[in-house]
């Protein structure tokens, strides 16, 4: 397995757990120090620059529409699931902040982070 698909199976595992702690009944969370749309920020700001890492530049914008749409569906489970979650627009708003910051800092650099593990597996490799 190359290093290329272990980190796009990480990022679907990081996609999963998204989905599952947005999806779990309420009564299952543990309170939280943030507030609920800081949450939506950071997960989706770390899902963005997690991806963009992976995809050319070109791409960033269908990243964009794939993780609001990932949004907009969550919000949408969230309120038709009746487990004591809700669906909430500012959510979506939130992840789409969240989205397009991930995106700025993956502008600014970020986006270069898997050369890291790249570099450390060349590293290890005997001359």
């Amino acid at each position: 397995m190359t290093l290329e698909r272990v980190l796009w199976a990480v990022g679907v595992l990081l996609v999963l757990l998204v989905i599952v702690v947005c999806l779990v009944p309420q009564v299952d969370l543990p309170d939280a120090p943030l507030n609920d749309k800081w949450h939506h920020l950071i997960a989706y700001a770390a899902l963005s620059g997690y991806f963009a890492g992976l995809l050319p530049r070109r791409h960033w914008w269908r990243l964009f529409l794939c993780l609001l749409a990932l949004g907009i569906s969550i919000e949408f489970a969230q309120s038709t699931m009746g487990l004591g979650r809700h669906g909430d627009v500012r959510d979506v708003a939130a992840n789409a902040l969240g989205v397009m910051s991930g995106l700025i800092a993956a502008r600014f650099g970020v986006a270069r982070w898997p050369e890291i593990p790249r570099q450390i597996l060349n590293a290890r490799r005997p001359g």
